[in-house]
């Protein structure tokens, strides 16, 4: 087996004499360095040098390095081989100044250039003249590295000469392709132009390449052929006879086949061939570096018959050449998936190194593996922990969207990923399927239905600094195959990247938490700090002010209190008595008898279970007056809980007692001035929360104390619906709005809902609440205009219905005048009777408005027998006797009373007249019974004239009786003319007379 720099000098190999000078040469010190270390392009630009049967050389690099093969050192004579590796401007001293400017110009501008030859010939050599071909080289970058320069015979003869000159320019053409940077299929197509035109027009040729497995030929460049053609081979398997090409990649060897309709070698492929018109196939194999087929070269004729010597020897040239660029194109190949490869690991790298998110950090290196190894897709499994402790996995995907894996449950510790999740190592296999371990644990047997087909399978486990395995990479491939130890080995270093980098992050959280932590603390210690400074500031303008009355601190265990001097002036105390300590009760005797009790309560509390203690009482003052202090302490323990110390600091509150005691008498005061009106008064704070109200707004909406809507938002309660029953949205409450923004309102068309869901009708007054300048809320005075509704309801009934009367009195009187007119038969009679009836009517008006008033006040009755009164009144003014009354109470509506004031007042003005009241001693007896839905009525005349039948003629009087009876009533009248007086029976509807 080779060594890593043997292999890196293998095109140097078949290079003649100066490729052995360059193998043996000491390039040690040398700005190019080792062979070993050229650029892929130089070393690929020297092996087609060398290979070369033409005289060749080429500068190389910005210093114009010169490189040579055997055809070319033989005319440098004595320069030789001192030249090789040296600047060109001395190896080519002769003639450079002729040469350079050319070179530089096809450097700079890239287009090939010819030169008439001054190289010299060979000493004593008689060879012909020749010309100069120049050629741009490009290094791995393709950016302009050097100029290749062929020499090539400028001499025109025989045509033998020409088709040698032809081949001489057809290998300079095929070097420069070689050297040139454009893609391969492009430089095949030319390779395939420019050989064409050397071997004719009538040939086809094509360049068929090899697989990677090296089992079949696949369609490279072809011209001359048809597309069916090359479309039928592509993809022909390599075999002992498969035709001329698959037979000489079998072989690694020529095949000529002189007739393809009778060679065995075509029996499977003539029929495909002869339609074409090609009979002849001569192909050579493009055999590269240590003898690997990289595939074939073939001419078609279509004239059955063999190569010519020197046709053969073109065709061996020709596949050397392609095997050049092929190589060369694979070398690229290479190191553009190495530089790929390295600018994955570096950005990877540095990307891990910078990322500190675990989530970002693991999608980057499944990304990255996906990427380095070819796998169509990826995963990390991980694990991570909360800050509780418990652990759980998560995962994160490349290649396939998230979906393809959310119905399926995370992988299980089974024999296949076992040995991952236990970080035993790397598991690398061409088909999964086949493996001992696949398939061997239930529920499943192999991969779940509808999980994406995997056969090529790597796994490596991530293992952290410590040992423990944070996790595990997968990547699959649905084709066998498709990992290699190359791949093994990147993932295993990507692997202990990841590591590092999750390793960095854990303890990237962990400092951060610990950070945070300090933070707080630090924090924590600013604010106690500033508390301190805030505090000591109020003790001392607490101090200055003389609100601090003095300072205490009582060492419990020998019942010693020591006090400042503050406290001695207070309470009339030697200093020096304060200073040396005395004991509790002594310290204690200024506090009041009443209040004693209490406050030694709150301090045996604060021995017993330490902690602070507060206490307010009066005391005894130096002045001898009480005033009221506060007194505030903390008792300390030691470790067994024993109280030991109990420091504190005495304040006088004597001047906030009082003002306490003002605020609590003016809130008093304005309490009891709320609840003392009849108003309902109600505040609420900017937000709508209830913040007052009186005891007229409890009693009028329902609640039962103030607990219930202090604090509340009532809206909900109290004004959820307009007085149509519509809802009634909070941002149009007219109350919240003055809350709000400041404005006024007054609303008297609302109305407002008790607890227990009834409504009344209110009037209300919003006003907003200003303090210091700034809107504190609204305050809103409630009046509940149930009362007021009802009587304005009344009011508009009444003056409704006394019009509507008004006018029928008004229709009525108009007919009386014109039926009285007619009957009447003078201007007397005219003025007596139309004067009666239409005081009949009076009285009947002023009754209409009883009854009317009736509906709305039960005690305001406007009944039958009140009626027959008012009529009769006229007519036995001073009369006792004259009239009895009897019957069941019965009331009468407006319409009842007009028709009944008529009848009544025609009875008794004929009873005036002509009847009983006509006599002294006459009488009339009223009575009337109900009976289911009718009255009855019965009038009797007794004590008048002695009657001698029925009128002869009916009177308007009785006509208008008739009419009110059996139209306005719905019954009937009927009159009994006895010789004792007259009996008149009225019927009527109960329904009619309620109207």
């Amino acid at each position: 087996m080779l060594s890593g720099a043997d292999e890196r000098l293998m095109f140097l190999e078949g290079g003649g004499e100066v490729g052995a000078i360059l193998e043996a040469w000491g390039w040690h010190g040398h700005p190019l360095g080792s062979p070993c270390d050229w650029p892929q392009s130089l070393k690929t630009a020297i092996q087609i040098i060398l290979a070369s049967p033409l005289p060749s050389w080429m500068c190389w690099g910005p210093e114009q390095y010169l490189f040579y093969n055997d055809a070319y050192h033989s005319l440098l004579g004595t320069a030789h081989p001192e030249a090789l590796g040296q600047p060109a401007a001395q190896g080519l001293a002769a003639f450079w100044n002729e040469v350079e400017p050319v070179l530089a110009g096809v450097m700079e501008e890239g287009k090939a250039a010819r030169l008439r030859s001054i190289s010299p010939p060979p000493q004593g050599s008689h060879a012909p003249p020749r010309e100069m071909s120049l050629a741009r080289v490009a290094d791995d970058h393709g950016r302009p590295a050097g100029v290749l320069c062929t020499l090539l015979d400028a001499s025109v003869g025989e045509p033998a000469e020409e088709k040698t000159d032809d081949l001489q320019v057809l290998q300079h053409k095929l070097l420069e392709l070689t050297l040139q940077e454009r893609p391969l299929e492009l430089i095949l197509d030319e390779l395939m132009r420019a050989v064409r035109n050397f071997v004719g027009r009538e040939a086809a040729c094509s360049i068929l390449l090899t697989d990677k497995e090296g089992r079949r030929l696949y369609h490279g460049a072809a011209i001359g052929l048809a597309k069916s053609y090359t479309d039928a081979i592509d993809g022909v398997a390599i075999g002992p006879a498969v035709g001329s090409c698959g037979t000489a990649a079998y072989e690694g060897a020529p095949v000529h086949v002189a007739d393809i309709a009778t060679d065995p070698l075509w029996k499977d492929f003539r029929d495909l061939a002869l339609p074409h018109g090609l009979r002849a196939c001569w192909s050579h194999p493009v055999v590269g570096a240590r003898g690997k087929v990289l595939g074939t070269f073939a001419i078609y004729s279509p004239n059955p018959g063999l190569p010519t010597r020197r046709e053969d020897d073109f065709l061996d040239l020709v596949a050397r050449i392609t095997a050049l660029i092929l190589e060369r194109y694979s070398v690229q190949e290479a190191l553009n998936d190495q530089a790929r490869l390295l600018e994955t690991l570096n950005r990877t790298g540095a990307g891990v190194a910078a990322e500190l998110d675990h989530e970002a950090l693991v999608q980057m290196v499944t990304d990255a593996g996906v990427e380095l190894t070819g796998a169509q897709f990826g995963a990390f499994f991980y694990n991570v922990v909360r800050g509780s402790g418990e652990s759980y996995m998560l995962y994160t995907l490349s290649g396939v969207d998230r979906t393809a894996f959310s119905d399926f449950p995370m992988p299980r510790n089974t024999k296949v990923f076992a040995p991952t999740f236990a970080g035993d190592g790397i598991v690398r296999s061409d088909d999964i399927t086949t493996d001992p371990r696949y398939g061997d644990n239930a529920p499943y047997r192999g991969m779940p239905e509808g999980h994406l087909p995997v056969r090529s399978y790597l796994a490596v486990p991530v293992i952290s600094r410590s040992g423990e395995v944070l996790g595990g990479l997968f990547f699959g491939h649905a084709e066998p195959g498709r990992f290699s130890t190359h791949h093994e080995k990147l993932m295993d270093g990507l692997a202990g990247q990841a590591a590092i980098a999750l390793d960095n992050a854990r303890l990237y959280r962990s400092a951060q938490r610990e950070i945070e932590e300090r933070r707080r603390a630090e924090s924590d210690l600013l604010r106690t700090k500033k508390d301190l400074e805030v505090a000591q500031e109020r003790i001392e303008l607490a101090l200055a002010a003389g609100a601090i009355v003095g300072t205490w601190i009582w060492h419990i265990p020998t019942d010693t209190v020591t006090a400042d001097e503050r406290f001695a002036r207070a309470f009339g105390l030697p200093p020096e008595r304060c200073r040396a300590g005395m004991p509790i009760a002594e310290a204690a005797a200024s506090i009041h008898p009443e209040d004693w009790d209490r406050v030694r309560g709150l301090i045996d509390k604060a021995v017993r279970d330490g902690g602070t203690y507060r206490a307010e009482y009066r005391a005894l003052h130096s002045n001898g007056c009480y005033r009221w202090v506060e007194a505030v302490g903390f008792c300390e323990h030691d470790a067994a809980g024993q109280a030991i110390r109990f420091p504190g600091v005495l304040t006088d509150i004597e001047q906030r007692r009082r003002i306490e005691s003002d605020l609590e008498r003016r809130e008093a005061d304005l309490a009891l001035l709320l609840d003392a009106t009849a108003d309902g008064f109600y505040a609420v704070d900017r937000n709508g929360y209830t913040t007052r109200c009186n005891a007229a707004f409890l009693r009028m909406l329902g609640f039962e104390k103030e607990e219930d809507v202090i604090g509340k938002q009532l809206h909900e309660i109290i004004h959820h619906s307009r007085a149509d029953g519509t809802p009634y949205p909070r941002e149009h409450c007219p109350i919240y709005h003055v809350a709000a923004t400041g404005e006024m309102a007054h609303v008297d068309d609302e109305v407002f809902h008790r607890t227990d869901g009834s409504s009344f009708p209110v009037e209300y007054w919003v006003r907003p609440v200003i303090w210091q300048g700034e809107l504190q809320g609204a305050v809103c005075n409630i009046l509940d205009i149930s009362e007021r509704k009802r009587a304005e309801e009344a009011r508009q009934l009444l003056m409704r219905e006394l019009n509507h009367r008004v006018k029928n009195l008004f229709s009525i009187t108009a007919g009386m005048i014109k039926m009285t007119a007619r009957h009447a038969n003078s201007v007397d009679e005219l003025s007596a009777a139309l004067t009666g009836r239409v005081m009949a009517l009076a009285r009947a008006h002023e009754l209409i408005g009883s009854s009317i008033t009736a509906r709305q006040n039960p005690e305001a009755t406007g009944g039958l027998d009140k009626l027959i009164e008012v009529v009769m009144e006229p007519h036995i003014d001073g009369r006792d006797g004259a009239i009895e009354l009897d019957g069941p109470a019965v009331e009468l509506g407006p319409t009842a009373t007009t028709g009944l004031a008529l009848i009544l007042h025609e009875l008794a003005t004929n009873a005036a007249k002509y009847g009983a009241l006509s006599a002294p001693e006459g009488r009339v007896t009223v009575h009337w019974t109900t009976d289911g839905d009718r009255l009855s009525l019965r009038w009797a005349e007794t004590g008048g004239p002695q009657l001698m039948g029925p009128p002869h003629r009916s009177g308007f009087g009785s006509q208008l009786a008739r009419l009110s009876a059996t139209g306005q009533l719905g019954g009937t009248i009927e009159h009994d003319w006895s010789r004792e007086g007259v009996k008149i029976h009225l019927t009527a509807m109960l329904e009619r007379l309620s109207q």
